[in-house]
């Protein structure tokens, strides 16, 4: 499966230790092939999906499958789990998304 990594995602990865950023495009490539600590969001979330990293989430969603092709996983939002579901909900409340 193809993924779409955001430019929000690329930056915040890169500011991270070394350690923490392996983990984190670890888990990336794991998305690849469907596989991962992921979880459906529901609520003000539902259609997007989350992938636990130890104390980070990372915020996807499911490119439409009625296109040709294979289906594709595009990475929105990545952020510590203390604040990344207050960050993304208000930015998926502007239109950002799906």
């Amino acid at each position: 499966m193809k993924v779409n990594v955001a430019d929000q995602v690329s930056e915040y990865i890169k500011r991270l230790a070394p350690d923490s950023r392996e983990r984190l495009r670890r888990a990336i490539r794991l998305l690849e092939e469907e596989k991962g600590d992921s979880k459906a969001l529901e609520d003000d979330l539902h259609g997007y999906h989350r992938s636990k990293v130890r104390s980070y989430r990372v915020i996807y969603a499911y490119r439409g499958t009625k296109r040709p092709g294979p289906p594709e996983i595009d990475i929105l939002f990545c952020e510590h789990r203390s604040n990344v579901y207050e960050i993304f909900s208000a930015i998926a409340a502007t239109g950002f998304g799906l």
